[in-house]
C-alpha cells in the first residue's frame, strides 16, 4: 500500500508540474500553432464530423478535389484516440489543448515506469519523467502532434516488450501488442520503423542470453509469447495494413521513397550541441545552426540530467542498458550532416529511405541519455556522501563552459532591445548573444544550486527532493523561454480560436456550389487558421497542405494550364468536347485550354469519340444530397453529353443513373466523367469498401476487449476480494455502447449551408435586427449607386465601398456574440467583392465570389463572425468592398446580432 501511495504521489507531482510548466496550454491562454492547427486539427476534425454524422470517413471531398482519407497515413484513421474523442464530442481547439497535456502526462508516466524498471528508485524516475516531458524534443516539436504521440508511447512499448521477454507472462504479450498498436497507428511512421529494429535487437538479446544459459523451455516460451504479441498487433493493425497495400500503387511517396539528397539537406552541424546546455540560443542566429528548422535542433534534456549522464558513462551497466544507449545514439547521429550515419542507414537498412527528417527520430537518443542519467542518480542518492565528489567536479566543468560562453557573448550584449514591461516582446526581440548571456546566467545558478545541495546535503532534510525541485525550476524555465517559438501562438487566444471554429457548419450540408478555383487560401478563414480550412467551412478545394497526394492529383499539377481550366468549373459540369491526352503533352502551361475540354486516355477516347453529344445552355443540375461517401444529383439535359464531377476518380467509386450502374471514365488525369443520356435523371455516386470497414470494426472490438480485460486484470490484483474488476469494466463497456448508439442514431440533417445557419441562428432569437434601408444609402449622394425597379441596389464599377451598417458601442448595448449578415447578389460576372466587418482597426473579410452558384440569377450569400466584448465608443462597421470595380445588384440585406 505504501509503495502504491508513493507511486501515486510521484504521478500527481508530475501532473502538477506539467500543468504549471505548460500553463499557456493547460489553461487555454494562447492557441497552439503551425502544423497542429493546419494539419493535425483539420484531419481529426474531419474524422469526428464524419463519425458524428453517421459516416465512416472513407473519403474527404474538400481537399485535393477529393482524396481517400482512410488511406492517408498522416490522418491516423485507425488510431483509437480519434473514435473515442469523436464519441465524446469531437475535436476543437480545447480538445487539442487537453490532448496535448494528456500526451505529456502519458510520456512522463511511461518514462517514469521505464526508469523505475531499471533502477527501482522513484526519485530517479521522477527526474526521468520530468526531463522527458520537458525535453527539447517535446518543446521543439510542439506543433508536430504525431511526434508527441510517438514520444508518449515509446517508453511503454520498450518497457512491456522487455517485461514480455524477462517475465515471460502472457499478460505482457497483450500489453506489448496494445502499446505497439497505439504507436503504429497514432505516431509518425518512421518512429515505428525504428522501434521495430530496437525490438528485434531486444528480442535477440534475450533469445541469445537465454540460449547461453541453456534454458530451452524459456527460449520456447519467449518465441511463443512473441508470436502471441505479433498476432495481437496484426489483428489490431489489420485495417491499416489493408489500406496501406491498397494505396501503394496510387501514390509515389510510398512506393518510391525519399531521395537521399533531399533528406541529407536537413542534416545539422555540430553547433546544435549547444542546445544541450542553452536551448534558448537556438531561436536566433540561424547561420550558426545551419539554417535548419528550429524545431529540430533542440536536444535539451536538462543540465542536471546531463551531469548525471556524463557520470553514468564511467559506471558499469547491464548489456540491455548499453544496447538501448548505443541504439539511441546511432539513431540520434542520423540528425547530423557531418556524420555518415544517415547515408549509411539510407543505403543499407530497409525502410530508412521512406522518411525525410532524421532529426524526427532523435527522441531515441535523448530517451537513452535520460534513462542513463536517472539510473546513475539512483546509484548516487543511495550514498550522497560517498558519491558527491564526481557530480561536483562535472558541475564545475559545466559552470566553466557556461562562464566562457557568457564572456564570449558579453560584447554582443546590449539592453537596447529590452522591453522589461513586455515579456512577450522581450523574448521575441532578444539577440543571439543576449539569449546566451541570459540563459547561461540562469543555468549557472542552477548548477551552483546543485553543487551546494550535494556539498551540504547533510544539513538539508530532503536533498533528493531539493534536487528534483532544482530540476523542475530548470526545465520549466527552459521550456518557457522556447515556448513562444515552437509551441504556442502568443498573438491568438485559444478561446477566440475556438469561438471562430464554432462558426463552421456542422455535419455535411450541401456545400455552396461555387467555382472550385475561387476556394484558395486568401480570406479562407479566421487567423491564425490558414491551410486546410475548407475542411471546416465545408467547401471543395484543390489545394491542401499535406504530404499525401495521389499520383493522378500530382499529375495535374504538372499541367498548370489544364489545372486552371478544370478548376474554373463548379463541382459538376457538362461537356461535349473531348480529346486524347496525346493532344495535351506539348502544351502543359497553355492557358488557352477551354474549361469544358475533357482529355481521356487513348483507350477511353477511342471508346467515347464516336458518341454523339451536345451541350445546351438550358442544361442544369441540382445537388439533392451530399455526404463523404455518397453524392446524389438530379440532372435535366436537352441532349446526351458528358457529366464531369470534380472529385478524384479513385478505385472503388461507382456511379448510377436512375439506380442503374454506369462506367466512370477518368478525365483530365484525375476526375470522374460519365456519359449522361438526355432528359431528366437522378445520378448517384457511391463509395464502399467492406474490407476496410469490417477490419476496422474488428480492430476496435478486439481493442475494446483488450482494454476491458487489462483494466479488470489490474483491478483484480489491486483490490482483491472486491468486485471492482467486474463492475468498473462493465460500466466502461456500457458507457462506450451508449455513446456509440447516441452518435450513430438519427440526427437532423440540414439540406444546405444556408438552411444550417438559419436553424442555428433563427431570426426570432436575434438581439438586434436591421434590414438595410436603401433610401438611406441613396441620400449619401453617391451617384454610382442606383436602384432597380424592385428597389434592389445597383452597384456600379465606380463604387468602391457600399456601407451596410455602422453601430457605436454605448452603455454595453452591443453584447458579445455572433454577427450574421445575409443578402442576395445578382451578377453577370464573377465579381471580386468582399463582405467586410470591422471593429476599431481589426477587420475580417469573406469573398462573395465563393458563394456565387450561378450567373444571371439571384445568389444567397451569408457572412458570420464572432463579436468580442466592445468598449464604449468602439464602432462596428459592415460594408461591401468592390475590389475589381464590378457591376452587380444586391438585395434583401439583413444584419442580425445574436448574444452569447
Amino acid at each position: 500500500m505504501l509503495k502504491s501511495k508513493n507511486t501515486f504521489t510521484s504521478y500527481f507531482l508530475i501532473f502538477i508540474i506539467i500543468l504549471i510548466g505548460y500553463w499557456q496550454v493547460s489553461f487555454l491562454v494562447y492557441g497552439l500553432k503551425w502544423d497542429l492547427i493546419d494539419v493535425v486539427l483539420p484531419f481529426r476534425y474531419y474524422f469526428s464530423e464524419s463519425i458524428q454524422s453517421g459516416h465512416f470517413p472513407f473519403w474527404n471531398p474538400f481537399q485535393q478535389t477529393g482524396t481517400p482519407f482512410f488511406a492517408d497515413l498522416q490522418a491516423p484513421t485507425y488510431y483509437p484516440e480519434l473514435i473515442i474523442t469523436s464519441l465524446l464530442g469531437g475535436y476543437g481547439i480545447y480538445t487539442m489543448h487537453v490532448l496535448f497535456i494528456i500526451y505529456l502526462l502519458i510520456a512522463a508516466t511511461g518514462m517514469y515506469k521505464l526508469s523505475f524498471h531499471f533502477n527501482k528508485c522513484r526519485y530517479a524516475s521522477m527526474i526521468a519523467g520530468l526531463a522527458y516531458a520537458f525535453s527539447g524534443y517535446i518543446i521543439g516539436h510542439g506543433q508536430h502532434f504525431f511526434l508527441l504521440v510517438g514520444a508518449a508511447w515509446i517508453p511503454f512499448v520498450i518497457l512491456y516488450y522487455i517485461k514480455l521477454n524477462q517475465e515471460k507472462r502472457l499478460i505482457n504479450s497483450l500489453k506489448s501488442g496494445v502499446f505497439i498498436f497505439l504507436m503504429v497507428t497514432g505516431s509518425y511512421q518512421a518512429l515505428s520503423i525504428v522501434m521495430l529494429y530496437l525490438l528485434v535487437l531486444i528480442f535477440f538479446y534475450f533469445l541469445i542470453s537465454t540460449l547461453l544459459e541453456r534454458k530451452t523451455r524459456d527460449v520456447l516460451q519467449i518465441i511463443k509469447l512473441n508470436i502471441y504479441a505479433s498476432i495481437i498487433i496484426m489483428l489490431l493493425c489489420l485495417p491499416l495494413i489493408i489500406s496501406t497495400f491498397e494505396i501503394l500503387d496510387s501514390t509515389g511517396r510510398l512506393s518510391e521513397g525519399i531521395g537521399l539528397e533531399k533528406t541529407l539537406a536537413f542534416g545539422q552541424p555540430y553547433t546544435t550541441f549547444l542546445s544541450f546546455i542553452l536551448p534558448f540560443s537556438t531561436l536566433k542566429y540561424n547561420e550558426l545552426f545551419g539554417n535548419i528548422d528550429l524545431s529540430m535542433i533542440n536536444h535539451y534534456v536538462g543540465l542536471i540530467p546531463l551531469v548525471f549522464f556524463i557520470l553514468s558513462l564511467f559506471r558499469k551497466h547491464s548489456i540491455l542498458e548499453y544496447l538501448i544507449l548505443v541504439f539511441g545514439l546511432v539513431i540520434f547521429a542520423m540528425s547530423f550532416d557531418f556524420l555518415p550515419v544517415r547515408a549509411f542507414m539510407y543505403h543499407y537498412i530497409p525502410l530508412m529511405d521512406s522518411f525525410l527528417y532524421g532529426a524526427y527520430l532523435r527522441i531515441y537518443g535523448l530517451m537513452a541519455i535520460i534513462l542513463f542519467a536517472a539510473n546513475y542518480f539512483a546509484h548516487f542518492q543511495k550514498d550522497i556522501t560517498k558519491n558527491k565528489i564526481k557530480p561536483i567536479l562535472i558541475s564545475i566543468l559545466l559552470l566553466i563552459v557556461l562562464l566562457l560562453l557568457t564572456v564570449a557573448s558579453i560584447d554582443g550584449f546590449s539592453d537596447k532591445n529590452f522591453d522589461y514591461k513586455n515579456i512577450k516582446s522581450l523574448l521575441t526581440n532578444l539577440t543571439f548573444h543576449q539569449s546566451v548571456v541570459i540563459q547561461a546566467t540562469f543555468q549557472s545558478l542552477i548548477l551552483a544550486g546543485l553543487i551546494a545541495v550535494i556539498a551540504f546535503h547533510k544539513k538539508i532534510r530532503y536533498p533528493r527532493l531539493v534536487i528534483i525541485l532544482l530540476l523542475t525550476v530548470e526545465v520549466v524555465a527552459a521550456a518557457q523561454l522556447n515556448m513562444h517559438a515552437t509551441v504556442i501562438n502568443t498573438k491568438h487566444k485559444a478561446t477566440k480560436m475556438q469561438a471562430d471554429l464554432s462558426l463552421c457548419p456542422e455535419n455535411f450540408p450541401i456545400p455552396i456550389d461555387d467555382k472550385i478555383i475561387f476556394n484558395d487560401s486568401q480570406h479562407a478563414f479566421f487567423k491564425p487558421f490558414w491551410r486546410n480550412t475548407y475542411i471546416f467551412t465545408k467547401q471543395i478545394s484543390f489545394n491542401s497542405f499535406s504530404s499525401f497526394g495521389l499520383n493522378t492529383y500530382n499529375k495535374l499539377d504538372e499541367y498548370t494550364g489544364l489545372k486552371n481550366a478544370v478548376l474554373d468549373n463548379h463541382l459538376f459540369y457538362f461537356s461535349d468536347s473531348i480529346l486524347a491526352l496525346n493532344n495535351l503533352y506539348n502544351k502543359a502551361t497553355d492557358d488557352s485550354i477551354f474549361s469544358k475540354q475533357l482529355y481521356f486516355r487513348d483507350t477511353d477516347y477511342k471508346r467515347l469519340s464516336d458518341i454523339k453529344v451536345k451541350t445546351d445552355s438550358t442544361d442544369n443540375y441540382q445537388i439533392l444530397d451530399f455526404a463523404p461517401n455518397k453524392v446524389t444529383i438530379q440532372t435535366s439535359t436537352k441532349h446526351s453529353q458528358f457529366l464531369t464531377m470534380l472529385q478524384t476518380n479513385y478505385k472503388g467509386w461507382k456511379a448510377y443513373i436512375d439506380n442503374k450502374p454506369v462506367p466512370i471514365y477518368t478525365s483530365n488525369f484525375n476526375y470522374r466523367t460519365i456519359l449522361l443520356p438526355e432528359g431528366k435523371h437522378v445520378v448517384k455516386y457511391k463509395y464502399e469498401n467492406d474490407k476496410i470497414l469490417v477490419s476496422y470494426i474488428l480492430s476496435n472490438v478486439i481493442f475494446i476487449i483488450c482494454i476491458i480485460f487489462l483494466l479488470g486484470h489490474w483491478l483484480y490484483y489491486r483490490k482483491k476480494g472486491s468486485k471492482a474488476h467486474i463492475y468498473i469494466p462493465l460500466a466502461l463497456l456500457i458507457t462506450m455502447a451508449l455513446l456509440t448508439i447516441k452518435n450513430f442514431s438519427y440526427k437532423k440533417k440540414y439540406k444546405t449551408v444556408h438552411e444550417f445557419y438559419d436553424a442555428r441562428y433563427p431570426s426570432e432569437n436575434a438581439a438586434f435586427t436591421k434590414k438595410l434601408d436603401f433610401e438611406t444609402v441613396k441620400n449619401n449622394n453617391n451617384s454610382s449607386l442606383a436602384f432597380s425597379g424592385n428597389k434592389s441596389l445597383v452597384v456600379n464599377p465606380e463604387t468602391k465601398i457600399v456601407p451596410i451598417i455602422k453601430l457605436v458601442q454605448k452603455n454595453n448595448r452591443i453584447k458579445p456574440g455572433t454577427l450574421k449578415v445575409t443578402a442576395k447578389i445578382y451578377t453577370k460576372s464573377y465579381c471580386k467583392v468582399l463582405i467586410v466587418s470591422k471593429i476599431s482597426k481589426k477587420w475580417h473579410a469573406n469573398k462573395i465570389e465563393r458563394q456565387i452558384e450561378e450567373l444571371n440569377q439571384w445568389n444567397e450569400v451569408i457572412y458570420v463572425r464572432k463579436i468580442p466584448k466592445m468598449n464604449d465608443g468602439e464602432i462596428l462597421k459592415v460594408h461591401l468592398w468592390n475590389l475589381n470595380k464590378s457591376k452587380f445588384r444586391v438585395d434583401n440585406i439583413s444584419v442580425e446580432l445574436f448574444e452569447e
